[in-house]
């Protein structure tokens, strides 16, 4: 839903975004038979642009996707001097693709990083926290075995999450 108006887009808004990065207002305008003005396509292309929520960046993907698949269902024989165009269309897409998949590998990256850190100071503090409660029943020693014995153990239940994933 756009968040510009609260609703799904409607085939104006889908005209204006198919045409927005190869026409001008006055030519969209013409091509929705002028029932909405040059001004007014100009402000509402900047308007369905500006919406943060406009499209995912999985819908984007996709519409990159189906511009690809245009592009390649549109070639014919006839179209050898348009081939080189199209080529390079489809090239810079797929480069646009492989980006957007970088750019969310080094996300998710950074966000597993960053959980596992936190999720390291909790248990930390946990234990800090059981060490000091149970200061006077179990001595320091057997302490820092049982937490010796515990990170053995959860390493080895990651380790068996990792070879899965792999």
């Amino acid at each position: 839903m756009s968040a510009v108006e609260g609703r799904k887009p409607s085939n104006i808004d889908d005209t204006i975004l198919k045409y927005a990065d190869s026409m001008s207002p006055d030519e969209i305008s013409m091509s929705l038979g002028g029932v909405i003005s040059p001004a007014a396509v100009a402000a509402r292309t900047q308007s369905l642009l500006k919406a943060k929520d406009w499209l995912t960046e999985a819908q984007e993907d996709q519409l990159v996707t189906l511009r690809m698949k245009e592009l390649v269902y549109g070639i014919t024989s006839n179209d050898y001097k348009y081939l080189d165009v199209k080529l390079r269309a489809l090239i810079a897409l797929g480069d646009r693709l492989d980006k957007r998949k970088k750019a969310t590998e080094v996300d998710l990256n950074m966000l597993y990083g960053n959980q596992g850190a936190l999720l390291g100071r909790v248990v930390d503090m946990a234990l800090s926290y059981m060490r000091g409660a149970l200061r006077e029943e179990v001595d320091g020693a057997r302490w820092d075995d049982l937490v010796a014995e515990a990170v053995t153990v959860a390493q080895a239940e990651i380790a068996k999450h990792e070879a899965v994933e792999a």
